[in-house]
């Protein structure tokens, strides 16, 4: 009988350990954050150059985990994602990253936001132009969607 108890009582550690086990991967694969996109726009004639040298001049800074930039005629949109430290401080970043870009790169209008909304947005506008999946228009179109959406949110 005390075998029996023992060897129930080793089981139940097992499957609670052993869940526990799946349960963190599981996590630890949503931790990675969105898929990275190259710079590299291939298959596309949309051109992004201000919107990849946007991404590698912010992703040099040591506040920002993430960033997603579409450009059309004359607007330039960046979303970053801030770590997690650096959240508090949203609004001042902001404004230093777009008195950045507006130095560095040759642009009528630069918005730069940290809105999570907005940067799902821009992340599958990037999708859509890696893929050619958009044209020149309807980028235009989008472009000033998500602008009107992030000035009405602020």
């Amino acid at each position: 009988m005390k075998y029996a108890s023992i060897f129930s009582l080793l089981i139940i550690i097992f499957s609670v350990l052993s869940g526990c086990n799946e349960q963190n991967s599981k996590m630890q694969s949503n931790v990675n954050g969105p898929a990275p996109m190259g710079t590299a726009y291939i298959q596309s004639n949309i051109n992004q150059q201000h919107a990849d040298q946007a991404k590698e001049i912010l992703l040099q800074k040591k506040e920002v985990k993430w960033v997603r930039a579409v450009e059309s005629k004359n607007l330039l949109m960046v979303a970053v994602e801030l770590k997690h430290w650096y959240t508090f401080q949203s609004k001042k970043l902001t404004k230093q990253m777009k008195k950045e870009l507006e130095k560095q790169l040759d642009m009528k209008t630069i918005e730069v936001t940290t809105d999570h909304k907005i940067f799902i947005e821009l992340e599958k506008l990037e999708e859509k132009i890696q893929n050619g999946d958009i044209s020149k228009e309807k980028l235009n179109r989008e472009l000033k969607d998500i602008r009107k959406l992030m000035k009405e949110q602020t």
